[in-house]
């Protein structure tokens, strides 16, 4: 008798749970469907580095499956688990999103550069890379291009500079010592970039017509960004990239400033 005692209570108990509290196993099933969901205490340990990559990475898929238009900021932070006030700690903007994208291509067009180019070779070799990256990644492209001219500097990381510690960063594409990403926009620093490798030649050349670093780096880039815009209208931003014609088009300023052209593509 008293067994089934017990037994009608423990089923009174079942019983009486409410039909809104989740049992044990679809807690778990709920889990394993949401696998980037963490407990609030795991989420506070987690270090600001963490907090910022996972929230860059999140952007970017979402960008790369959705587009930029149809990328909000609280889609981003459903996707990486944090709280909308804990994006703008790290990105003031959505747009320094894109400014991080596009920094991180120069550092790795420059780093290529650096190793075997010099002068105006240098100048071809980092904007055919670039327009090569830009053309691998249509969706990063879509979002990129119409914005690059207009894009605040990247935030949130340090300064960069020469692993010798010798000579300024503008000498092989990195940042001088003590010049964060927060104070140069990224086109603009491309332009530098440009602007210093021009003075690395002009010195010995016998121009058409007289021009100087400063001028010739402006146009350079503004070749560059018509030639990206004009694909991106053409295309949509799908490959092949016109790069012959990019190419062309700053062999002959090169070649008006008396620079020697640059190397046929490969």
């Amino acid at each position: 008798m008293e067994s089934s005692s017990r037994g009608d209570e423990t089923r009174s108990r079942e019983t009486a749970r409410s039909p809104d509290q989740p049992k044990a196993d679809d807690q778990a099933q709920t889990d394993r469907e949401r696998p980037f969901l963490v407990s609030p205490a795991r989420r506070a340990r987690r270090p600001p580095s963490e907090i910022r990559e996972r929230i860059y990475r999140a952007a970017l898929r979402r960008i790369r499956t959705h587009g930029y238009d149809d990328t909000p900021v609280s889609a981003i932070t459903r996707e990486s688990d944090v709280a909308k006030g804990t994006f703008f700690n790290h990105f003031p903007t959505k747009e320094h999103l894109l400014a991080r994208a596009l920094d991180e291509m120069l550092d790795q067009a420059f780093r290529s550069a650096r190793r075997n180019t010099v002068g105006s070779d240098a100048i071809a070799r980092v904007l055919d890379d670039l327009a090569l990256e830009l053309a691998g990644d249509p969706p990063l492209a879509r979002a990129l291009i119409p914005r690059a001219g207009f894009l605040p500097p990247p935030t949130g990381t340090q300064p960069t500079t020469l692993a010798s510690g010798k000579g300024k960063g503008s000498a092989s594409g990195f940042r001088e010592t003590g010049e964060g990403t927060e104070s140069v926009r990224g086109l603009e620093r491309l332009r530098r970039w440009i602007r210093d490798r021009l003075a690395e030649s002009l010195r010995s050349a016998v121009p058409l017509e007289e021009t100087d670093d400063q001028t010739l780096s402006v146009l350079i880039l503004a070749v560059f960004e018509a030639t990206l815009r004009e694909w991106l209208n053409a295309t949509d931003g799908e490959p092949p990239f016109p790069r012959r014609l990019l190419h062309g088009r700053v062999a002959y300023l090169l070649a008006s400033a008396g620079l020697p052209r640059p190397p046929d593509l490969k």
